[in-house]
């Protein structure tokens, strides 16, 4: 699944400027049938439109409702977790629709909004705990500062020495003094210091915390956290603008191709949208919005980048990968792969290069693609060391490179401090009770299908039409059947099939899984005996190459029933012997070989009774442009 968050972040590029609402009013009910891996008994989720939403066990022990795009779901589950998604088409009226989509939104914005707030006192924890022991603490990550340094501590007085000046941001810097007076930038700064200074936990006003409902939203301010680190970003924003600092020049992208070399018009459109910026980061100035550093930051470099490209004449934007080098999502991809993955990624840029030679101005979200499209072509161009495999960083939805800011003391006295710290301290562990006693996750009671038909069913009583009608009488009349969440339905298959025989379907379908294409590709070029011999097991496979995912076995048992039993014994050996072996190996791969070596022989023992759980997987599977298509899906 690491190459999906490269690659298909990609593709919601292209989906964007192609994707269209559907006119008929219908959402699907998917099922995934099992394989090896995350949700290996099986998976569900509901569609609308291009829109996908499921449920997933994530920790502390939390079932966490996920949105997706359509194409990009059927990706990651039917091509490189190789699985079957059997689907239930169910028409409805315009109301119900709109109210069972809007069910599933709000549930996952009030959810996000919760997890925010937990994130927000481990922020709040871990701020207050530095702020005890300045000497000791670790630096801030301070998002977009990252693109002209790389550490930065705050002072009372200008830190940042003139350096390598930018003319983008000399010319800024006198229209802002042009437009508010030569004083305005020092008086702008002197205030974010002292907003900065004057900051206060606000547990020390308020402790408490609304109890989290899974029906509505909770008023929130912004976290202590949160407010120190924008006076940070504030501050840094001006004094990178009263340095008329360039951006580092590793943090900048230039595509020097012949092919990508721009044409008068698409400088001429850059050149705009160059000036509509420079005079929204005069008017930023003035904004009351309390992290006005972030845009300001980017803005500016974004500034720089453009003048770079129109008098270069080549494409130059901010770099929108992690700066990790040592990121563990970063996705490797070998030698085999990479020319598909170079052309994949020629293919999203040149969709995104069209808005350049569009009519219409160029806006922010077109110019935000363009950048993401243009820094995955670049990490394919990165220079390489012999035949060594490629890393590519995972890339990141707004322009966020981070530099690391050392904490600046607050005149709070230390047993103020302390004490704030043991409030929050509390604070998380209620709010995580009462979490777990909200969405915690529960294999029989509340999982991936059970919350589903729980807010169908929320969705059905919110429009039963009289007091008298009853949820299922409101639930026959608005799907024509009604099932309900407890007892076997729990089970993915057991809910896809009461769905087929209890609700009102249009069609049903199934999707075939990655390697079930590729072998009915095969069978146009071979004897289908052959294809069938040549597939069944993993020494002699052509579609299949055992990778670091998957635990060790011989037979592909989803193929035929009748030899099922004697291939599962075998895969049943191999698995045990790489989980013997685990045993030895265990001092230098931390228990990796035994951990699939137990995955192993836990897939295979249903073999033994006829039943396939373990179908192969491709993570390092290329998606093509072509998925992204509304008809694609």
């Amino acid at each position: 699944m690491k190459f999906a968050k490269w690659a298909l972040a990609l593709g919601c590029l292209l989906w964007v400027t192609v994707a269209e609402a559907e006119d008929s009013h219908h959402f699907e009910f998917l099922y995934i049938d099992a394989n090896e891996g995350s949700a290996s008994g099986g998976h569900t989720a509901i569609k609308f439109d291009q829109q996908v939403f499921h449920f997933q066990h994530v920790e502390p022990g939390l079932l966490r409702l996920y949105r997706n795009d359509a194409a990009a779901f059927e990706f990651a589950y039917g091509f490189q977790e190789n699985r079957n998604i059997y689907g239930h088409r169910i028409e409805v009226s315009e109301d119900f629709f709109q109210a069972l989509r809007d069910t599933f939104s709000r549930r996952l914005l009030i959810q996000n909004q919760q997890l925010s707030l937990l994130q927000a006192l481990h922020d709040d924890q871990a701020l207050v705990s530095g702020l005890q022991n300045l000497g000791s603490a670790p630096p801030l990550p301070i998002k977009g500062l990252g693109y002209f340094l790389t550490q930065y501590r705050a002072t009372e007085a200008l830190p940042i020495e003139a350096g390598n000046s930018s003319h983008a941001l000399q010319q800024l810097h006198e229209a802002i003094v042009n437009e508010y007076g030569e004083d305005f930038l020092v008086a702008k700064r002197q205030q974010a210091w002292q907003t900065l200074q004057a900051l206060k936990p606000d547990v020390a006003v308020d402790p408490t915390i609304s109890e989290p409902t899974d029906t509505h939203f909770i008023a929130t301010n912004s976290s202590f956290a949160e407010r120190y680190r924008n006076q940070l970003l504030n501050l840094a924003a001006l004094d990178v603008l009263q340095a008329r600092l360039s951006p580092r020049s590793e943090s900048l992208l230039q595509i020097p191709e012949a092919a990508c070399r721009l044409n008068t018009t698409q400088r001429a459109k850059l050149q705009d949208f160059r000036q509509r910026l420079f005079a929204d980061l005069i008017r930023l100035m003035q904004s009351q919005r309390s992290d006005w550093g972030y845009p300001m930051l980017v803005g500016m470099a974004r500034l720089h980048a453009l003048d770079h490209a129109i008098a270069s004449g080549y494409l130059s934007v901010l770099d929108r990968s992690r700066a990790e080098n040592d990121d563990p999502q970063a996705t490797v991809i070998d030698e085999d792969n990479l020319p598909a993955a170079l052309q994949y990624s020629q293919e999203l840029f040149a969709a995104t290069s069209k808005q350049l030679d569009s009519p219409i101005a160029l806006d922010e979200l077109a110019y935000s693609e363009l950048e993401l499209s243009a820094t995955a072509l670049m990490q394919l161009h990165k220079p390489r060391h012999d035949q060594q495999s490629l890393k590519l960083l995972p890339l990141t939805t707004t322009p966020s490179r981070p530099a690391t800011a050392e904490l600046v003391g607050l005149p709070l006295p230390t047993s103020e401090l302390a004490d704030v710290q043991n409030i929050v301290t509390q604070q998380i562990e209620t709010y995580q009770n009462q979490l777990q006693s909200l969405y915690g996750y529960n294999l029989l009671s509340r999982n991936c299908v059970t919350e589903i038909f729980r807010l169908i069913n929320q969705t059905i009583s919110d429009m039963s039409t009289t007091a008298e009608e009853s949820r299922s009488q409101a639930s026959q009349r608005l799907l024509g059947g009604y099932v309900d969440e407890d007892g076997l339905n729990m089970i993915p298959f057991v809910a896809y099939d009461q769905i087929g025989s209890a609700y009102r379907l249009s069609t049903s379908f199934q999707r075939q899984p990655y390697r079930e294409r590729q072998r009915q590709l095969r069978y146009r070029q071979m004897p289908q005996w052959q294809v069938d011999l040549q597939e069944s097991n993993t020494l002699s496979s052509r579609i299949y190459k055992w990778n670091g995912d998957d635990a060790a076995f011989l037979f592909f048992t989803q193929d035929q029933l009748w030899p099922r039993p004697l291939q599962g014994g075998l895969n049943l050996a191999i698995a045990g012997s790489q989980g013997l072996y685990g045993l030895f190996s265990w001092p230098w791969d931390d228990g990796d070989n035994l951990r699939k070596g137990l995955k192993g022989i836990i897939v295979s023992l249903p073999e033994l009774l006829f039943f396939n759980i373990r179908k192969g997987s491709f993570p390092g599977l290329l998606p093509e442009a072509s998925i992204y298509r509304p008809e694609a899906f």
